[in-house]
């Protein structure tokens, strides 16, 4: 079983994201993979994460976007997250995008990306799964929340 733990680093999260819009934020978020030695067609790649974009809002106002892609332009598994505290506005939504995640996945390895995506959705839906990653100071704290918060789903 594949784990968000083996799939992303912290130099592939950014804590302080700036955008305009989601789509800016998801641009900036996969720019952080672009050169990653799993990624081996970065223009289908890239193609294919904005294509497999979805936005989801929670109760408590904060949204979550995923880019993601099952293609065979990544070798293996690849992921990147950008945090945004103060939000980025989503169109017709009150909400504000939080947490923009880009995953690339083989094709070969649906059932692996189906429950890492799944478990996100999971996370994301409690107030204290989100206040817990909005609070970390480093990446390596990121990480090490999101794992834990993986485990407990």
């Amino acid at each position: 079983m594949i784990t968000i733990g083996d799939i992303l680093s912290p130099e592939h999260i950014l804590l302080d994201l700036k955008a305009g819009t989601y789509l800016r934020g998801i641009a900036k978020v996969a720019e952080l993979v672009e050169s990653d030695e799993r990624v081996n067609d970065w223009e289908r790649f890239y193609k294919g994460i904005v294509e497999g974009c979805s936005c989801m809002a929670n109760e408590h106002g904060s949204a979550l976007c995923i880019a993601h892609t099952r293609t065979n332009a990544v070798n293996a598994m690849v992921m990147a997250v950008g945090r945004s505290v103060e939000g980025i506005p989503l169109e017709g939504e009150s909400a504000s995008v939080r947490l923009v995640f880009v995953i690339g996945v083989p094709v070969a390895l649906a059932s692996d990306y189906l429950r890492i995506i799944g478990a996100l959705a999971r996370i994301f839906r409690t107030a204290q799964g989100v206040e817990a990653l909005l609070s970390v100071e480093t990446p390596e704290e990121f990480l090490e929340r999101l794992c834990a918060l993986e485990m407990e789903m």
